[in-house]
């Protein structure tokens, strides 16, 4: 006897005894016919519940002019169970329609969340409905696949502009262009990102807000948004950018408790770019002991041995970490376990190379699936980035498999629930 909530259903294997020496030297039909048990009884369950509704329904005042009429073959899958076939039961006046199982549903809902995860994680809208009928025991049309992103649409919506409980104590600010397909062309989604480091020095993305990053007052309006949703000016003490005029000042105006510290990667691409072709090599070899030096008195000697050593062949280069160096030794005033952390803007960089991974096999995609693959992304780089702290010795242990979670499994948890 299987107990099924109000419902018992009777499991009988007349084969299994006759069959069971055969059976011991071939497992896999074992397993097959334990299935086609378990597929039977789903079946026989839902039915069973089915004709209950029915009965309530054709119960009701307004339908005392209608009767039952026979049953409909429906197919259905079913999350652990796979494709099964049922009666479905229908009335003379064709008005009844079953609010467990839609009129136009192929799959059980649970499955519809995990093929949104799956769709998300990257695997195509083609190889979903190719493996679908060897994993679901239904083929699916592409059209399921495309819907059943919205089974999250509207919790990614809500994950995103989540309630900010955290305190964090440094944030990373900076624009970034998705570059997402429609329609057959490419078309750029400038947007502008925040990355936060907690109390727990674990980073988390705070906000992904549609807007170019040469605009400060798109800047002025995403930290407004933040401290709305709960972000403590006063907890934070940095800032991590590139280099746009007037987001320094209007940082330290809004968190007036912190500093702005320049992204490294910017500021080295930036000044090779203006350094004569002849200097580059040593340019770079001595702007990296600049970057890289052991105190901040030590960068300082660095960058003025680089200066002296240019002289006036490379002054362009030489001024463009010049009028920045503040903002680019800002970090070693802070604990030494956090210098590689916050020397640059990468993990942002990193959510632009994760979205483009999964987007790849996405297709076209409107505003709201845009939104629900930026969630998912993000989601699953935070899987990641709860178990291990910013600082050095700890990011070194990423590279150890067997430290990692699952993933998948973690950010379909966060999002669905």
């Amino acid at each position: 006897m299987l107990g099924m909530g109000i419902i018992k259903v009777e499991v009988n294997l007349p084969e299994l005894t006759e069959a069971i020496t055969a059976l011991e030297k071939e497992r896999r039909r074992l397993f097959q016919l334990l299935h086609t048990e378990l597929k039977t009884a789903t079946a026989n369950a839902i039915e069973q519940v089915l004709n209950s509704e029915i009965t309530v329904f054709l119960g009701k005042n307004s339908e005392k002019d209608n009767k039952r009429n026979g049953y409909r073959i429906r197919n259905y899958a079913v999350k652990g169970i796979g494709g099964i076939t049922f009666r479905m039961p229908t009335d003379r006046k064709r008005r009844f329609e079953s609010a467990l199982i839609p009129k136009n549903e192929q799959i059980d809902p649970r499955l519809k969340e995990d093929m949104a995860v799956f769709h998300l994680a990257g695997i195509s809208t083609r190889d979903l409905k190719m493996m679908s009928k060897r994993i679901l025991g239904v083929e699916i049309s592409n059209q399921t696949v495309s819907n059943s992103l919205t089974t999250i649409e509207d919790r990614a919506v809500e994950w995103l502009t989540r309630p900010i409980s955290g305190r964090y104590w440094a944030l990373y600010v900076d624009g970034t262009n998705f570059y997402i397909q429609r329609r057959g062309s490419t078309e750029r989604e400038p947007s502008l990102v925040v990355l936060g480091i907690d109390e727990n020095n674990r980073k988390s993305i705070l906000a992904i807000e549609p807007g170019t990053k040469d605009n400060v007052d798109a800047w002025a309006a995403v930290f407004s948004e933040l401290i709305r949703r709960g972000l403590k000016t006063e907890d934070v003490r940095i800032g991590i950018m590139d280099g746009l005029p007037g987001l320094e000042s209007l940082f330290k105006t809004t968190f007036p408790k912190a500093v702005t510290a320049r992204c490294w990667i910017h500021a080295l691409k930036n000044a090779l770019a203006k350094a004569p072709a002849r200097l580059r090599g040593t340019f770079k070899a001595m702007l990296t002991r600049v970057m890289y030096a052991s105190s901040e008195d030590t960068a300082r000697e660095a960058f003025k041995a680089l200066k002296e050593a240019m002289g006036a062949d490379a002054e362009r280069a030489v001024y463009c970490i010049e009028k920045d160096l503040e903002s680019l030794v800002v970090h070693y005033r802070f604990d030494k376990r956090f210098w590689i952390a916050l020397k640059t803007t990468n993990p942002i960089e990193r959510v632009n190379r994760e979205f483009k991974k999964r987007s790849r096999a996405m297709g076209s995609m409107g505003e709201g699936l845009l939104e629900s693959l930026l969630a998912f992304t993000a989601l699953r780089l935070e899987m990641g980035w709860k178990q291990v702290p910013v600082d050095a010795k700890q990011l070194a242990r990423l590279n150890n498999v067997g430290e990692k979670t699952n993933a998948i499994e973690n950010t379909m948890a966060e999002l669905l629930h």
